[in-house]
């Protein structure tokens, strides 16, 4: 059964609610008069309110915003989810987008927590037969050119439908960022799906129709090819084999079998509901280098379908963003979704496409806005949210002293 306890978002303070949602571009005066602020948020080097954290750096308007100010984006972003969960439980014709999963079979029961579910326009569908349950805990992400899957921890019952997911969503090489512990505070937080072990015989799945046809249905085999650390971005990598076929009662022939390998990394320094500290916080750019890098060896997948027809995929992927990579922590939204927005928006800085962004435009709040309406509760607490700013003010602050490094080289 799902847990009864579940992440939750911030405790909005009760303050005057406007008819009409303020512009992501503008200030609520009415909430920045209320003087509310998180008392969560945690110290950072590179403080937005002074000027002694960037020196002579040409930091773009958004990233000088101030601390209430960012606070008050984040709260008018809390708002728009309501009115989109809200709306999702309306009925109406045609149906929401934003109406929660539902289907054959009883999706509640997949999930790790209750109140954490893919809305059902956006959400990755197991290939079984027809009427059978489809459900996986999971949702496409689309940003920009990059595409990935964010998706919860595998529970012990549900390690099948994940590894019956990369089956069929992934290319022959699937990249998989794990982002919490497998246990935290005495609870579990993801089940550990992979062998513990080269020597033992790996893990042995059956995931049958809820008929329990026993001539159809997924099964595989995972193995542990090796296990090594990477210093630099304090993650363990695990290289894994999946053999699997899927059986379908009405083909006449037996189907053969299919292998992929499976590039695991482990980061362990990210504690759930918070951010990475001290030297966590570099490892985690360190390891969202690698998991580019090690995507990038991976050609397409097959199935060409992804994103889904109705997400708009701005820029043409290449060859080697086609794939997707797979993203989980514990709930697949909160350390998950800072992940995939930090990604997103370094390779927005690194190609030079923040460097003239106008003063009204914030990309940080429109990544998470486009992330929250491709999967709910996506960089979960303003703690997360403002790690956002602070990530990619040191990131842009260290690619201007290099480039003036370079200049002042070049004119010696």
């Amino acid at each position: 059964m799902a847990s009864s306890r579940s992440p939750s978002p911030l405790k909005i303070p009760k303050i005057p609610r406007k008819l009409s949602l303020p512009s992501l571009r503008r200030r609520s005066s009415t909430r920045e008069d209320s003087g509310r602020r998180s008392s969560a948020v945690p110290v950072s080097p590179y403080g937005s309110d002074s000027k002694e954290s960037w020196g002579n750096a040409p930091l773009p308007p958004f990233l000088k915003k101030s601390r209430p100010d960012v606070f008050n984006t984040f709260i008018d972003l809390e708002w728009q989810q309501r009115d989109r969960l809200n709306a999702g439980l309306q009925q109406s014709s045609p149906p929401s987008q934003w109406l929660r999963t539902h289907g054959p079979g009883d999706p509640v029961v997949r999930n790790r927590y209750a109140n954490v579910e893919p809305f059902e326009s956006n959400r990755i569908k197991l290939k079984v037969s027809e009427g059978e349950n489809d459900y996986i805990n999971a949702s496409p992400i689309v940003l920009g050119n990059r595409r990935y899957i964010s998706t919860q921890g595998p529970k012990e019952s549900s390690v099948s439908h994940f590894y019956h997911m990369l089956a069929n969503e992934t290319s022959n090489t699937s990249v998989v960022v794990m982002l919490t512990q497998t246990h935290e505070n005495n609870r579990e937080k993801c089940f550990p799906y992979w062998p513990s072990g080269q020597d033992g015989p790996g893990f042995e799945m059956r995931l049958l129709p809820d008929t329990e046809d026993q001539e159809e249905g997924f099964e595989g085999t995972v193995s542990l090819i090796s296990t090594t650390e990477d210093t630099a971005a304090k993650c363990t990598i695990r290289r894994l084999r999946l053999k699997s076929r899927t059986r379908r009662k009405d083909e006449t022939q037996e189907p053969a079998w299919e292998q992929k390998e499976i590039v695991h990394l482990l980061f362990g320094g990210w504690p759930d509901f918070a951010i990475p500290e001290g030297d966590d916080r570099q490892a985690l750019m360190q390891l969202i280098n690698l998991s580019r890098k090690l995507n990038a060896f991976a050609p397409p997948p097959r199935d060409t379908s992804f994103p889904p027809a109705h997400i708009d995929c701005s820029t043409p992927a290449m060859t080697d963003e086609l794939n997707p990579r797979i993203v989980h922590c514990s709930a697949g939204v909160g350390r998950s979704g800072t992940f995939i927005a930090l990604d997103h928006l370094l390779t927005l800085l690194d190609a030079g496409r923040l460097d003239d962004v106008p003063a009204d435009i914030d990309p940080i709040a429109e990544t998470v806005d486009r992330l929250r309406q491709q999967r709910m509760m996506m960089v979960q607490g303003d703690t997360q949210f403002f790690f956002l700013y602070d990530a990619l003010r040191e990131a842009w602050v260290n690619r201007w002293h290099q480039r003036q490094q370079s200049l002042n080289q070049s004119a010696a």
